[in-house]
């Protein structure tokens, strides 16, 4: 069952016999509206998927007394919307997010110490080296991603929720314990760093981080 459910949808759909139900208002409409598809150089495979989409909602309202004019709109803005419909975000490998996600954090975590640091250059704070900060960072990163993995899953494939709690308290806790241990060991990189070592995190996390999402066009930390 599920390997039917994940076929391609012009496989499952008869377009052809679809067409020959459309009543003579309908089908002048389908003509009309392949017509100006095809002046915008749309293939016949790629109308006929489209086809395989709308012909089934049409039929079903046309059975209603409902045209395709009254359903979909003028044949004009149909096509308008068809042609400049937003190109849907391919689903990235949750690796991938999870590293542009830590870049993220880590920059935004560098940008913020570097601010404390830099408004107050006599405070000292433990826990604020650069491994700590790329350990948090890599922790809110991947913790962002595997959610945003899960919540995009049908509810049937997503495993129960308590799971997913349990899983990032557990990840926060071994995050924070590292942290934790890299702020015992006494070096420069370990203990708190001049503001400009903050800024070179910020400015070279946020400079991954937008490669990642140009190059693979990459969702943000809140699934977006």
């Amino acid at each position: 069952m599920a390997e039917k459910e994940q076929q391609p949808v012009e496989e499952t759909v008869d377009v052809d016999a679809l067409l020959g139900q459309l009543t003579n208002k309908n089908n002048d409409y389908v003509f009309k509206l392949r017509r100006i598809l095809t002046e915008h150089q749309w293939s016949e495979e790629k109308q006929r998927r489209t086809l395989a989409k709308l012909l089934p909602e049409m039929i079903e309202a046309q059975r209603a007394g409902k045209p395709a004019n009254q359903l979909f709109g003028p044949v004009t803005e149909k096509a308008d919307s068809l042609i400049h419909a937003p190109k849907a975000l391919p689903k990235a490998n949750v690796w991938l997010s999870g590293l542009d996600l830590s870049l993220l954090f880590a920059a935004i975590f560098g940008a913020v110490y570097g601010v404390m640091v830099l408004w107050k250059p006599n405070m000292k704070a433990t826990g604020n080296g650069l491994p700590s900060l790329l350990v948090m960072g890599t922790a809110a990163g991947f913790m962002f991603a595997f959610y945003n993995d899960w919540s995009r899953k049908p509810k049937e494939a997503r495993g129960t929720t308590w799971k997913m709690l349990v899983a990032g308290i557990a990840l926060v806790m071994v995050a924070s314990f590292l942290s934790s241990a890299f702020s015992l060991i006494k070096s420069p990189i370990t203990q708190q760093m001049p503001w400009p070592a903050y800024a070179a995190v910020a400015v070279l996390g946020f400079g991954g981080h937008w490669f990642l999402k140009r190059k693979y066009n990459l969702r943000g930390f809140l699934g977006q």
